[in-house]
């Protein structure tokens, strides 16, 4: 079969820098020729192994001669837990099993001795991990799991049940009775809390209340939670200034009892019934040793988020894990999720490791994912490669983020299975990276669908217009691609729920949907297109009418300043109630073509007259935003309330009439700035105060020049005064009417060659 070394030329291409994923491929390649058959795996890919993991020590054989009292003598393995060979071997154990089983089990969960007199193998480390690899490879395989380190090619027993039988024995049989009676929670689990508060730098922590006070039971210091039996389930320690490595220790005894792992293991290794782990946000550094943790049959929440730990993460942590949180450290690899953690596959609902420095394919980190999870992030990261074909399976996933990693390829095809989901993020890609081609038609199928963001990718294509069946999406942002086409107007059916709308720097063209309008106190983003500029966006499509953000409003070209100005204008005057309002409020017709508009070659609004047709409301204050107009005309109306102070920002404004209106208040002293200003009327309004208006030339008007009411109308109890008036008026009850008559009489002619008094009988 050859040497080791030609194997590993085989296996791995003889380059010691071949990826391991390259040496497990290639081996995997010759096993589906020649099926894995028991002696065959050690001399083909033992080579390899040595290729992928160069830096691997190889374990120790330890006699051990004493037992006191007994005499036994048995053999255990020192230094036999390695994270390569175990990923190496892991792989292999998974796709094919047989003898792959035997090499996994013994790098991936660690230590064990044999003795022959004492019922043969016992686990050092971690005695679960080697039950789940039994179980794995008996009902996947029918293999029998066998030594290797240890008197090769026996069989290891099943020790499942042994293994809760023991610890039952010291949990219960030891607190109750026997000649070897302990209290377990004092003997085992308060010098664990002690051993954590030592190893993490206990004497600087924020709040270390009852800690390592003796006169105080470990139940009632700070962070610790207990059962009715005082038994830990529960350390919550977030925020508190830890500081040190993760606190799993391992102390060796010089006699059989202590090298097992129940009593070995220290910090959070042996708290039997420990539930809930918070260590987030604090200044924990180094690795976390998994195998003590794996051996807590309960502990179902472990939060570690926060920290400035590295190396690996293994989010199946425990084997009834179903909230694992990794993010914001320093990890820099992720571990697979092993088939043959049966258990934790079940009960994972919650897995972020985002924010960490994870460098993995993406493919290989999704595969196995978890039937049961609910929610899974990993933004933040260095994944590459292309996300599965298919992600199948996942019924209860409702979110999912891989944002900002350096994935390619294109979207994955979403089953019927994970229609539960409700947000997904695969935004900003790395720019060498990212997503391309189209968006699949389906998306709409995902009904529970309320947050998508695919903004930072390669997309291209168009955007699906069956979009707009998805009812309750909330968050809609495809920025940054390359899109094309037009907007689909279908994208207006999402009114009610849409609150963000992203299409922002990709290449759209055509015009802009009116029906974007509709989406009522939504953001909308839709700079970097290739819209028309020489066409405007639609009137309804801008925060005064219904949106609540529009990135194309200081367009003055899209969005001329002035429609908005005559926009609001209309509203505040009650414009759906006007005599006559064809074409305000058009969504794509020019406003230069607005009933009373006129407008100049630049489509700067110069004149608006509208004489005598059922205003009412206010006059708004974004009058002063027509700043080319000459003439405003609104006379003979029921405008109501004061004259805003903006008309005097009108400053090319040379003709005024605002008479026979309801105005109250003070007439602005602004209209003192208008200097081309040649005819003021403000009469039959129900102002107090007229400004002086000295600059007001009654060579053109005459008479007309500057008209109000500065008599004694029966509405004041004191004369309004106009001292530059070329015209007063002095008015009581039954002025208005005959004003009104003369009004229209004197608008029947020439302005300029009437003289009159305003005269009341």
């Amino acid at each position: 079969m050859g040497s080791a070394s030609t194997h590993c030329c085989y296996c791995g291409g003889g380059i010691k820098t071949a990826s391991q994923s390259v040496l497990s491929s290639k081996c995997q390649d010759y096993f589906n020729v020649l099926g894995i058959k028991d002696g065959v795996v050690a001399p083909l890919c033992e080579g390899a192994q040595s290729c992928s993991c160069p830096n691997a020590t190889d374990h120790d054989i330890k006699p051990v001669t004493e037992l006191t009292g007994v005499g036994l003598n048995f053999n255990e393995t020192e230094g036999l837990y390695n994270e390569c060979n175990c990923n190496f071997w892991l792989p292999l154990c998974e796709d094919k099993g047989g003898e792959a089983c035997d090499y996994a089990a013994e790098y991936c969960c660690g230590d064990y001795l044999y003795d022959e007199d004492l019922g043969g193998f016992f686990y050092l480390d971690s005695p679960q991990c080697y039950c789940d690899f039994f179980n794995f490879a008996q009902t996947e395989f029918g293999h029998a799991l066998k030594s290797k380190a240890l008197n090769p090619n026996e069989s290891f027993p099943n020790r499942c049940g042994e293994f809760e039988e023991l610890m039952n024995y010291f949990m219960d049989n030891l607190a109750s009775g026997s000649a070897f009676k302990v209290d377990i929670p004092n003997f085992f689990e308060k010098p664990s809390l002690m051993k954590i508060y030592e190893g993490t730098n206990g004497e600087n922590w924020t709040n270390k209340a009852g800690w390592m006070d003796n006169t105080i039971d470990h139940c009632q210091w700070y962070g610790i939670s207990c059962d009715d039996e005082g038994y830990v389930i529960g350390i919550d320690l977030r925020d508190n200034n830890l500081a040190g490595q993760f606190p799993t220790y391992t102390e060796t005894g010089a006699t059989f009892i202590f090298q097992i792992w129940m009593f070995a293991k220290k910090g959070l290794g042996n708290l039997l019934r420990l539930k809930r782990v918070d260590l987030a946000n604090n200044k924990l550094t180094g690795t976390i040793d998994y195998r003590p943790l794996y051996n807590i049959l309960s502990l179902a929440h472990f939060d570690v988020s926060g920290n400035q730990l590295g190396g690996e993460v293994d989010v199946l942590v425990t084997s009834s894990v179903t909230h694992a949180d990794f993010s914001n450290n320093l990890f820099t690899s992720m571990h697979r999720f092993e088939k043959y953690k049966v258990s934790p596959l079940q009960t994972l609902r919650f897995c972020d490791v985002s924010n960490n420095l994870i460098e993995k394919d993406a493919t290989d980190l999704l595969e196995n994912i978890p039937p049961n999870i609910e929610q899974f992030s990993a933004s933040n990261n260095e994944i590459h490669g292309e996300l599965p074909a298919l992600l199948n399976d996942l019924p209860k996933l409702s979110q999912f983020s891989m944002s900002s990693n350096a994935l390619s390829g294109s979207l994955p095809i979403f089953a019927d299975s994970i229609l539960s989901l409700q947000e997904l993020d695969l935004s900003n890609q790395e720019q060498t990276n990212g997503i391309t081609g189209p968006i699949s038609k389906d998306l709409w199928r995902f009904q529970s669908l309320k947050k998508l963001n695919l903004t930072g990718n390669k997309l291209t294509s168009i955007i699906p217009p069956s979009i707009g069946s998805m009812s309750v999406l909330e968050e809609f942002d495809l920025s940054n691609n390359l899109l094309e086409s037009s907007i689909p107007s279908e994208l207006g059916k999402l009114d009610g729920s849409l609150q963000f709308l992203g299409l922002s720097n990709n290449a759209l063209s055509g015009i802009i949907p009116s029906q974007l309008g509709l989406l009522q106190d939504a953001s909308v983003l839709l700079k970097g297109n290739s819209f028309n500029d020489s066409s405007t966006a639609p009137l309804s499509l801008s925060t005064l009418r219904s949106v609540k953000d529009f990135d194309l409003e200081d367009n003055v070209t899209m969005y001329p300043d002035e429609r908005n100005a005559l926009s609001e204008f209309y509203d505040s005057a009650k414009g759906a109630e006007w005599t006559n309002d064809t074409n305000w409020l058009d969504e794509y017709t020019s406003y230069c073509g607005w009933k009373g508009v006129t407008c100049n070659d630049m489509n700067q609004v110069t004149s608006l007259t509208l004489t005598n047709n059922g205003l009412s409301g206010r006059l708004s204050e974004r009058i002063g935003n027509l700043t080319s107009i000459e003439l405003l005309d609104l006379s003979d109306n029921d405008i109501k309330g004061s004259i805003p102070k903006e008309i005097g920002q009108l400053s090319e404004l040379t003709y005024l009439r605002l008479s026979y209106n309801a105005f109250t208040g003070t007439a602005p002293e602004d209209l003192g700035e208008l200097t081309k200003l040649q005819l003021l009327q403000l009469q039959s309004n129900r102002i107090t105060r007229i400004p002086n208006m000295t600059q007001l030339d009654d060579s053109k008007y005459g008479n007309s020049t500057f008209v109000t009411d500065c008599g004694v109308p029966s509405a004041f109890n004191e004369a309004p005064k106009c001292q530059n008036c070329t015209m007063c008026c002095e008015c009581y009850s039954n002025a208005p009417i005959l004003l009104l008559n003369l009004h229209h009489l004197l608008f029947n002619m020439s302005l300029t060659n009437v003289h009159y008094h305003c005269h009341c009988t």
